[in-house]
Parts: C-alpha cells; sequence; structure tokens
C-alpha cells in the first residue's frame, strides 16, 4: 500500500499512542526505556546551541551507528574547532554507547534522543538545536525529519549509508514517500557500489562510495592491555559467539553439547542486554559449565572446569574481540543480516557467518575473497570449523594475518567522507 508524504504526516501523530505503548513494553526487560522520556515526544527542551558554536547534528540509532560515528565526530571537532556536535539516538544503548564519544570532548559534544516523525516534534527540535548540518547515519530515513530540515535550510547527508536488497523492497511499498524523502539528501556517501545502486534507484543525488566508518574504529588500548592480561591467565584457546540474536543461542548451545571440545573456552555475548537473563536460562538448563562475566572481576576467578563464559556486560566489544582466537558472528545464523564482523577482523581475529548477511554483504563477501572471513550454513558447521582451526596452529595464524590485514586495507572511509561534506561545512 502507497502512502503520500501527506498523509505520513497526518498519520505519525496518530501512532504516538501505540509508540508510548510500546515503550512501555519495553521497559519490561529494558527499564531505561522509561528515561528521557519526554524528548522522544517534545514533551521536554533539547540542547541549545552555546553562543557562537555553530552545531552539527549527526543522528545515530543504537549501538553499531553510534560506535561508528566515533572517527568521523573526532574528525569534526579537529576540522572545525568552533563547531558543537549534537548526537542523537533512538535506543537506550545507542545513548549509552554516545557516552563515551562525549568523553572525547564533554564540553563540546551534547546528546538527547531524536523524537518520532511527527512535525510539530521535529519542528521543536530543530528550532531548539539550531543544526547547521545534519548527518544521518546508515539506515536512517525519516520523512519527516528531512522535509522539515529542507524547509528550514539545513543541508543533510546520508552517511555510511548502506541499503541492503530486503530493506530496498520494504522502502519501495511505499515509492511516493521514500522516493521524496530520499530526494532531501544534498549528499550521499554509500558504504559500497551495490548500496549506490539501490540509493540511487531510490532517487538519491549521485551516491559517493566512501567505504565502511566501521573500518576507522580502533581498539581503545585498554581493552586490548586487558585482553593480554586475561590471556595470559586464562591460556586456553577462545572461540567467541559475538552479538547474538534471539533464537541464535539456542542452535549454539545445542550445537556446544554435541561438540565441546576440552580445553577449550566459549564465550557467548548476546547482542542485547535484556535478554541476558534468557540465555543465562538456556545455559543453565544446558548442562554446560558456565559463568557469568558480571561474576568474574579478573581471570583469577575463571574456573579450570568452566566451559562458557556468558558475556553479560556492555562495551566491552573489543575486549571480547582481542580474547577471542576465532569468531563466530550473531546475526548471521537467524535471519536478522549479521552484525559487525568488522570489529573482530580489526584485532585480528578470523570471522565465521552464517548464510545470512545482509546488513554486510560487500564487506563478507570481500572478507572471504582476503581469506578473512568464512561462511558456513550453521552453528554447528561453524563450530566444528573452528575446532579444525585450532588443531592447526599454523593455519590459525595465518587467518589470523588475513584478518588484521583485511580491515586495514580498507581504513580511510572517514577521510573520504570528510571531504564530501566540505560542500555542506559552515562556511567562517
Amino acid at each position: 500500500m502507497n502512502i503520500s508524504p501527506q498523509a505520513y504526516r497526518y498519520l505519525v501523530p496518530a501512532l504516538l499512542p501505540a509508540a508510548s505503548l510500546y515503550l512501555l513494553w519495553r521497559a519490561r526487560k529494558q527499564p531505561s526505556y522509561l528515561k528521557n522520556w519526554g524528548e522522544r515526544f517534545a514533551w521536554s527542551d533539547y540542547p541549545k546551541p552555546r553562543e557562537g558554536h555553530p552545531v552539527v547534528w549527526v543522528h545515530a540509532v543504537s549501538v553499531g551507528e553510534t560506535n561508528a560515528t566515533r572517527p568521523l565526530v573526532r574528525s569534526i571537532l579537529d576540522t572545525c574547532p568552533e563547531c558543537d556536535v549534537l548526537l542523537t539516538h533512538m535506543t537506550p544503548t545507542g545513548r549509552e554507547a554516545g557516552q563515551k564519544i562525549i568523553a572525547m570532548a564533554p564540553e563540546r559534544i551534547r546528546q538527547c534522543f531524536l523524537p518520532y516523525d511527527a512535525v510539530y516534534a521535529v519542528r521543536k527540535f530543530l528550532r531548539q538545536t539550531q543544526p547547521v548540518m545534519g548527518l544521518l547515519m546508515e539506515t536512517e530515513v525519516w520523512p519527516t525529519v528531512l522535509e522539515e530540515a529542507h524547509a528550514a535550510g539545513i543541508p543533510m547527508a546520508l552517511v555510511n549509508a548502506r541499503l541492503s536488497e530486503k530493506s530496498f523492497n520494504q522502502a519501495m511499498r511505499v515509492p511516493d514517500l521514500m522516493k521524496k524523502a530520499m530526494g532531501r539528501f544534498s549528499v550521499v556517501c554509500a558504504q559500497a557500489e551495490s548500496d549506490a545502486k539501490r540509493l540511487r534507484a531510490m532517487g538519491t543525488v549521485e551516491p559517493v562510495v566512501t567505504g565502511s566508518l566501521k573500518f576507522d574504529i580502533q581498539a581503545p588500548e585498554a581493552a586490548l592491555e586487558k585482553a593480554r592480561q586475561w590471556k595470559c591467565s586464562i591460556t586456553k584457546p577462545v572461540v567467541m559467539f559475538a552479538s547474538t540474536r534471539d533464537g541464535e543461542e539456542a542452535l549454539i548451545i545445542e550445537a556446544l553439547k554435541n561438540t565441546v571440545k576440552p580445553g577449550v573456552l566459549y564465550l557467548l555475548v548476546p547482542r542485547h542486554p535484556q535478554r541476558f537473563g534468557e540465555v543465562e536460562e538456556l545455559l543453565n538448563k544446558s548442562g554446560l559449565s558456565y559463568q557469568k562475566r558480571s561474576d568474574l572481576k579478573g581471570p583469577q576467578d575463571t574456573l579450570s572446569n568452566t566451559q562458557v563464559i556468558l558475556g553479560d556486560s556492555m562495551g566491552e566489544m573489543f575486549f571480547y574481540c582481542a580474547l577471542s582466537d576465532i569468531t563466530l558472528m550473531g546475526g548471521s545464523f537467524k535471519p536478522f543480516g549479521c552484525q559487525n564482523v568488522i570489529e573482530p577482523a580489526s584485532v585480528g581475529v578470523p570471522v565465521i557467518v552464517g548464510p545470512s548477511t545482509f546488513n554486510f554483504s560487500k564487506v563478507v563477501e570481500n572478507g572471504i575473497g582476503a581469506g578473512a572471513i568464512t561462511q558456513v550454513d550453521n552453528p554447528l558447521e561453524g563450530l566444528k570449523l573452528a575446532h579444525q582451526w585450532l588443531e592447526n596452529p599454523q593455519a590459525l595464524s595465518q587467518l589470523k594475518e588475513n584478518a588484521l590485514a583485511f580491515s586495514k586495507a580498507y581504513v580511510g572511509a572517514t577521510a573520504r567522507t570528510m571531504t564530501v561534506l566540505e560542500a555542506l561545512w559552515p562556511k567562517k
């Protein structure tokens, strides 16, 4: 069913009560959804700009998109010393991840939720925050935001843009709405040519392929040092199941029960914190010996008979990656499109993915070609492959070198993006 831009502007306010109910439902498992409630509906005020400091607005929905903004925000701060940055999000975990970015320059970076896409809310947000330009990360296309920014003369850019075939087909169910919205971007920076092709078909300005900003994210030295200390103490090889999604843990645990290897430590890290308890219950019923990361003050607390560590912590993914020898990437063993394969590769850890990779299709394709990523059909097949690699240290060492070389080969997206954004930059 097609929806006209005008109908959309009337439809969104009518759906706000349902949005309230959704937040309440999410808050049952994640109470942080109740915080800063007023910002979502424009009932409270938004950060006002400091006098004489133009505001560059960067919108990143959740954790992955927020982390990807780090090198871009750093470059903005360095390139335009008089500018401030406003970070907006849609999820509490994204907002929490943003706190670490704010720590880079707390006097120049502020933060809030982006309100829902109702005209009254968007107008209040833009009026109070007064951005001189807006950068939307990856796949964030809000028709009212784009229309109101255009009316206010605020140039908008879609950066680190990706658009899978699935998302493209969904968007084209409402072509009138989406094509008008996509046409409001002044600049589009695509991750790959395949993304650019689909974005072009949706009516954007000519996209520029700049690569993925995620390749430019550097692992914090503190995380790497902590991983080195743990590896010295644990001494066992570590196989990680990273950023697992709903339904995948049951498959992984079943595979572990059938093929668990003595002398190997398995690290299971669910993607969403509200599911930590659910995954622990699965482990509890499995008969596998496990400990929770939250109960471990250090590697000395890891018991010799522990088979699985449940990664029930936030903000430690680089530590988990550096601690691991092999990563099986979550989101790829159920139809979620895969999570971030770049993080483990960037610290020299080879990656095994399942069949669903549409969110990182080009990255996975390139990684397979570079010998850094291997694709399998299911967790059991992936686990058996990981065990084969562990039994062949020379082959595993080469795979680690491949992963590191692969990640380094694609560094530079931030610089390319900043070059494209020069046309929108506030004039001195």
